[in-house]
């Protein structure tokens, strides 16, 4: 059995009470990184712009609004690359620091 490579360049974590909201619709997230998200959604092709908000499930108002372009999809998850913002790494990087319980050092 061959083992599996992870090649991106940032490491992805567990969505962790994360969504996605795309035209007042919310998709959960599947994962994230600085760089990068998967949800579970489809209707989406490779290439395509997506605008959409990052939020947290229980406080859906404080969000971030993030542009991805699609890099895979499947049946029911959608993978895409975010463009670089500092509000959108500022708010995924804080999401880190709440889940894991340490002060973030990026963005203090």
């Amino acid at each position: 059995m061959t083992q599996f490579k992870d090649r991106r360049n940032h490491p992805r974590r567990m969505g962790d009470g994360l969504i996605v909201l795309i035209g007042g619709r919310g998709f959960p997230l599947v994962d994230i990184s600085i760089a990068g998200l998967s949800f579970q959604g489809s209707g989406f092709g490779v290439g395509d712009r997506v605008t959409l908000k990052i939020a947290q499930l229980l406080k859906m108002k404080e969000c971030v609004e993030a542009v991805i372009t699609v890099v895979a999809t499947e049946e029911t998850i959608t993978r895409g690359r975010i463009e670089p913002k500092i509000a959108v790494m500022e708010y995924i990087v804080q999401h880190f620091s709440d889940v894991i319980g340490a002060e973030p050092h990026y963005f203090k």
